[in-house]
């Protein structure tokens, strides 16, 4: 039975063609278990069925790399460039899809913040040669856990790289299509690869991919052009953010003004939607007021996911340092999608924690649900 205090979380929705049962969304989270090949086992195709067996209304993949070297930044994290790779995530749809659900891909390349030792011999690229602040962490190679392995000075990429890259987030998409993928995402936040085109502080470069709102977004609007091209009609979502994994305090837009131009090309591209990635669902985007998916959803006219402490009272990275939370209540999440600031929420530490999240929250058991823990990240 519903909770009757949640029905604008728990009804359907349509997003570009797409109809989701409920309006609850598996936020994309790295898990690296997929060894170096990246090829996703049984256990990955299992794992995201039983949370579509959980309710689930949308389940977004953790960030799948594009080719095995660039932008495989991480051990043990997903690519889909191989025919392999393609067939491993064809198991994963079509057990999602006999679990009643739903399934977008998040494709990925991490960027300036990746490290060659996970690269196959590859380098960090980015706009312009600038290094990340801070250490670099992988959670698949214990070694950086343990000892301080800064970042590496990234390379700039050159017109010739731009281009290949923009290849290969297309063919990558061709193949989710063909393996059959519900929907596509671009990971353009976080401070990873699309991000730091976005952002003015990562890029200094002086050609039409630099400069102003207009020419820092143009990557991603080539990237945009060139996935669309290859899915037809599945939807087309990307995940955006003010800040970086490695810094929080970063601001990829100084002002709203910014926000909208950056908004109106993606969508001129062919977005479809767009997912907000923040620290709290409620957080302001700009000093004080709204939220940044409410500014997403307002300045770019297109549906929005909101995400961030849904259902824990701490952050990933308090979560991460053992700090067990309190369990909050999800109407939080069905205040916002009732006053215009979003269209559906995503939910991550807590579906680690509790694949039938969903299930239990619409019947009203929010009290019941596990906290998460980072004894779970061990294991699928």
């Amino acid at each position: 039975m519903k909770d009757g205090s949640l029905n604008r979380l728990f009804s359907p929705i349509s997003i570009a063609g797409l109809e989701l049962p409920n309006r609850v969304v598996m936020a994309p989270m790295t898990r690296s278990f997929c060894g170096d090949s990246g090829v996703p086992t049984q256990a990955v195709a299992d794992y995201y069925a039983a949370r579509a067996a959980g309710g689930c209304g949308l389940i977004i993949t953790e960030g799948t790399v594009i080719n095995m070297t660039d932008a495989r930044g991480y051990s043990g994290i997903p690519a889909i460039c191989t025919d392999a790779q393609q067939a491993g995530w064809q198991r994963v749809t079509d057990a999602v899809h006999r679990a009643g659900g739903k399934i977008a891909i998040q494709l990925w390349h991490t960027g300036r913040l990746g490290h060659s030792r996970a690269m196959q011999g590859g380098r960090p690229l980015a706009p312009s040669a600038i290094t990340a602040e801070g250490l670099f962490r992988d959670f698949g190679d214990g070694e950086t856990l343990a000892h301080e392995i800064p970042y590496e000075q990234p390379q700039a990429m050159s017109a010739e790289q731009i281009a290949r890259t923009c290849g290969e987030f297309a063919a990558a998409a061709k193949r989710a299509k063909t393996a059959g993928f519900d929907a596509v995402e671009l990971h353009g936040a976080n401070g990873y690869l699309i991000h730091t085109f976005l952002n003015a502080e990562s890029n200094q470069r002086s050609d039409e991919f630099g400069g102003d709102m207009a020419g820092r977004s143009e990557f991603a609007v080539r990237v945009i052009r060139a996935v669309k091209a290859q899915i037809d009609e599945l939807p087309l979502s990307i995940r955006l953010s003010q800040h970086a994994v490695n810094n929080y305090e970063w601001s990829t837009w100084a002002d709203q003004n910014e926000l909208q131009t950056c908004l109106e090309l993606l969508k001129a591209a062919g977005a479809d939607l767009l997912h907000s990635s923040g620290y709290r669902l409620n957080a302001p985007a700009f000093g004080d007021g709204e939220s940044l998916v409410a500014a997403l959803k307002r300045l770019g006219g297109l549906p929005a996911i909101g995400s961030g402490g849904i259902t824990y009272s701490n952050s990933t990275a308090e979560s991460f340092a053992g700090e067990l939370p309190e369990l909050t209540d999800p109407v939080e999440s069905e205040q916002a999608i009732e006053r215009g600031a979003c269209d559906l929420v995503a939910v991550g530490r807590a579906m680690i924690a509790n694949p039938d999240w969903a299930t239990r929250v619409g019947a009203g058991q929010w009290r019941q649900l596990l906290p998460f823990s980072p004894a779970m990240l061990g294991s699928l």
